[in-house]
């Protein structure tokens, strides 16, 4: 963390992430830390003229001040609530104009949702009443345009007194109206908290990443039923140790278990309610805070709401506050979740007229030329035939149109054409006076129409596959490059493999995330380890850039830069063999791969 301004007139450097008890920024003495984050540090302290009394101040850790000024701004004004921390005081530090900026808020006595569950032990009605609340908390707050959209169970206190939970930490919040801020197409956040709609909606458009993630209501309400699955199961619904494809692939297309599966004493009513929370299209899920908070409380108000006294953990006989965490199933995704219903139009009927088109069709084509030239003098009178606008059926691009013939020819060579000489040294070309042409008939042009028409759609359906950029350059990261020199791998080329465990020489990879394994030892990098990164799939060579290594001896991950290379012309990305489409493509299960330190266009 790189020093920030002097304290004293010792100028001693200030490191904002570090700052020890005693240090005074504004009015406040740091009493101790409570965390540090990617964007912000968060002290507890105590004002200069109230010692005793304590506060969170969260102070900045970027000189950017947009982060830290639009959450001040969105808790001092339309995220004011009983359940959201309170602000109490602003300023700038350590030069009260150009400083960082650090607000001071309540300092919340209470434990993270997912530890005051395991430590506290309390009744599934106390939880359903604090999902309940922070449920109706989130309605205000998006009644008022305001998304929190890093909600997890740190970011949920539960107050020591009275069992309150305060939601903390807007960093990543938004409101209607504000300017974005977010440089990513996902807002920062935690992969496995993430709604399905947004991990979709990042594999559909990584290729741009200009575009934002119209993050919503429905998205917070998805992390509120992850949260309190984990209060009550001990357990994650996905798993976040999980491999991020693997991850990625079960949010979107598996059914975690229902909490009663992994401890069978959660009520039904909030096993469904959680479940309905964690649905995976945001349609079937409770459209509002205040419906969500009503299908918590349903299982109070019925028949067997003295299933939620119980308490939500055994504990461990003769350990007294020491609970039981329930097992993790050993294939806890074995349901698909299902997919909507496809739109399905009511198929129409062929009119009659339209066979008789087909069949005269195929009989034009079939029949002597003479049929050609007298069939049509009953149809057409000195008219030029349009030429039809030819568009591609699967990609909806306009192909290449025949040039139209002209609508008059010259009647007969000018009598004044000069005499083809040839060069002195070659044999003299024989010409002849070309004939006059005869007038266009109108069956030869119906011809060609007739024979445009009936292969219009297979000429559409070879069209050739549309090339697509592949990403811009980029410089590897500098721990990447210090990675690779650990691992002794810098300006090497090896050998990986896409499936390890096929000996079919291809393979059909898709355009997207993807994963390596290697084939060999490379300096210290061990036979079958993992690479992942993203493929690029283009109309003549699959690209791919990797960054990420796992060690298979010892799980551990690094950074990399590694890609894609073909050895026969050593040039960057592989031939594709004949097969695939635009978003797939077959090619050799055996590659190799290059470590560099710069990805090129």
């Amino acid at each position: 963390m790189r020093p920030y301004g002097s304290m004293g007139p010792e100028v001693a450097q200030v490191f904002p992430a570090a700052l020890q008890p005693g240090a005074v920024v504004g009015c406040w003495r740091v009493v101790g830390t409570l965390g540090v984050g990617g964007y912000g540090a968060v002290y507890r302290v105590e004002p200069l003229d109230a010692p005793g009394r304590s506060f969170a101040l969260k102070l900045s850790l970027h000189p950017d001040p947009a982060r830290a000024l639009r959450e001040m701004a969105l808790l001092l004004d339309r995220a004011c609530h009983p359940n959201v921390v309170r602000v109490h005081a602003t300023g700038r530090w350590p030069d009260p104009v150009e400083g960082l900026p650090y607000f001071v808020m309540d300092c919340v006595e209470g434990m993270a949702l997912h530890a005051w569950a395991e430590t506290v032990n309390p009744t599934f009605r106390q939880v359903a009443m604090v999902g309940g609340s922070v449920a109706m908390t989130l309605g205000v707050l998006h009644a008022r345009g305001v998304l929190h959209r890093d909600l997890k169970p740190e970011h949920l206190l539960i107050r020591t007194r009275g069992q309150v939970p305060v939601l903390i930490d807007f960093g990543a919040g938004d409101q209607a109206g504000a300017l974005t801020l977010t440089t990513t197409t996902l807002p920062p956040g935690t992969l496995h908290l993430r709604s399905p709609e947004a991990i979709r909606f990042q594999q559909r458009h990584w290729r741009q990443p200009e575009l934002r993630y119209p993050y919503s209501a429905a998205d917070d309400l998805y992390a509120l039923g992850v949260c309190l699955y984990r209060a009550v199961t001990g357990h994650y619904p996905f798993p976040p140790d999980q491999e991020p494809e693997l991850l990625s692939v079960a949010i979107t297309e598996r059914l975690p278990p229902s909490p009663r599966d992994i401890n069978p004493q959660v009520p039904e009513p909030l096993s469904r309610a959680i479940l309905k929370l964690l649905e995976k299209e945001p349609e079937q899920r409770p459209r509002t805070g205040e419906a969500a908070h009503a299908e918590l409380m349903r299982g109070l108000l019925s028949g067997g709401a003295t299933a939620f006294e119980a308490h939500l953990f055994d504990e461990i006989p003769g350990k007294p506050n020491q609970i039981r965490r329930p097992a993790w199933p050993s294939q806890p995704y074995l349901t698909p979740a299902p997919r909507p219903a496809p739109v399905t139009a009511t198929p129409r009927r062929f009119p009659a007229w339209g066979w008789v088109g087909v069949v005269m069709c195929l009989g034009l084509l079939l029949a002597g030329p003479g049929t050609w030239e007298v069939l049509p003098r009953g149809w057409t009178r000195h008219t030029t035939p349009e030429v039809p606008e030819r568009v591609s059926a699967l990609l909806g691009h306009k192909l290449a149109s025949e040039p139209d013939r002209p609508h008059s020819v010259p009647v007969a060579t000018p009598a004044t054409a000069a005499p083809v000489v040839a060069p002195k040294g070659e044999p003299a070309l024989v010409t002849t006076k070309p004939p006059v042409p005869p007038s266009p008939k109108p069956g030869r042009t119906l011809k060609a129409a007739a024979i445009a028409s009936c292969v219009a759609g297979m000429a559409c359906a070879s069209a050739p596959l549309v090339d697509r950029p592949t990403p811009p350059a980029e410089d590897c990261p500098e721990d990447a490059k210090a990675a690779m020199n650990a691992l002794k791998i810098t300006g090497y080329t090896w050998a990986a493999v896409f499936d390890p465990n096929t000996r079919a020489d291809f393979v059909t990879v898709r355009e997207g995330r993807a994963a390596l394994y290697t084939h060999g030892s490379q300096g210290r990098v061990r036979h079958n380890s993992m690479l992942t990164g993203t493929l690029y799939v283009g109309n003549k060579r699959v690209y791919g850039r990797f960054t990420q290594l796992r060690e298979s001896r010892t799980g551990e991950t690094f950074p990399v830069c590694l890609q894609l290379w073909f050895l026969d012309d050593r040039t960057r990305g592989i031939p594709r063999s004949e097969g695939g489409d635009e978003d797939t493509a077959v090619v050799p299960n055996l590659i190799s791969v290059e470590s560099i330190w710069r990805f090129d266009a």
